[in-house]
């Protein structure tokens, strides 16, 4: 670190232009769960029966575990290895935008099961598959290397969630409820891109066989992990298959954003697609911020330039 950390933060001294870019990627996607007004979802939310009801609300109930420890552990725990000053504008304005992702599943709640959300909320924080998820993650952020609190971070946001939010995804009738969501995908979208690009800048700096240490590490926890996911996924929903598709490919896309290859089986589907498209790998990233830094110093950028 070359820096006081309480020197003022100069935004026309970019050190790193990811900084920069991710920023302004950041606070165009700010939104807030208030907006979206998930109680026009209250008749089609009836139309549904009760075990496709119990289904998505214990769903959407485990991905605001992940989504409250990302707020309060996951990303304050990778703040410690900032190499700019920008980087942590960045990580605070993650953080703050995961504690609205996590709020966003109480306004869910609130909207089409109105008094009863708490108990899903109970169901989750008694659920052994999430709580050992929760343990393993918490254990890295504890004791781990920067690298590999970066590596799960990653992983949260996508392979650890992406099955969970199947049952919601799959209902198109919850309009708004859909919206919300695809909302928090956006904003994983940006947080795993630029998470992912922190993590190359780590990763080339070690040596050959710290590199191959590392990968022997990610490859053991993210097995270990996507089991228990799997598991989770197997016992409460009637059919998981597309659920795990959908975790498998979220935990592929977390590999490759490492530099890694994919290592577990997809099957083409529709959803797939749609997050495929969603998502952002480190080469749309890096052809993304170099077309941004080409603009005019003195050009401000439109809505137009952002493609997510």
């Amino acid at each position: 670190m070359d820096y006081l950390y309480y020197k003022a933060i100069n935004w026309d001294d970019i050190k790193d232009n990811f900084d920069k870019y991710t920023w302004e990627q950041l606070t165009t996607n700010f939104w807030l769960d208030i907006r979206i007004p998930v109680t026009n979802d209250q008749p089609a939310w009836q139309q549904l029966a009760d075990t496709q009801q119990q289904a998505i609300t214990r769903m959407l109930a485990g991905a605001s575990m992940l989504a409250v420890y990302q707020s309060e552990i996951g990303t304050p725990a990778i703040r410690h290895d900032r190499r700019t000053q920008q980087e942590e504008s960045v990580l605070n304005t993650i953080t703050f935008m995961k504690s609205v992702h996590a709020k966003s599943y109480t306004t869910i709640f609130r909207a089409l099961i109105p008094g009863n959300g708490g108990a899903n909320f109970t169901w989750a924080d008694n659920n052994t598959n999430l709580q050992a998820e929760i343990d393993q993650l918490a254990q890295t952020s504890t004791n781990g290397t920067a690298l590999q609190k970066k590596a799960l971070f990653i992983l949260t946001e996508t392979g650890l969630s992406f099955g969970k939010y199947w049952t919601t995804l799959q209902t198109h009738s919850l309009v708004n409820t859909y919206q919300m969501l695809a909302n928090i995908l956006r904003g994983s979208a940006i947080f795993s891109a630029y998470v992912g690009y922190k993590f190359h800048l780590g990763f080339e700096d070690l040596t050959s066989s710290d590199q191959a240490e590392l990968q022997h590490w990610i490859n053991t926890q993210f097995d270990q992990l996507m089991q228990t996911e799997k598991d989770f996924l197997e016992a409460n929903l009637e059919d998981a298959t597309e659920a795990i598709n959908l975790a498998y490919y979220g935990a592929n896309h977390t590999l490759t954003s490492l530099g890694f290859d994919a290592s577990y089986e997809v099957q083409p589907s529709p959803l797939v697609a749609q997050l495929r498209k969603l998502m952002i790998d480190q080469d749309q990233f890096l052809q993304q911020v170099t077309a941004a830094n080409n603009e005019s110093d003195t050009e401000e950028m439109t809505d137009d330039d952002y493609d997510f």
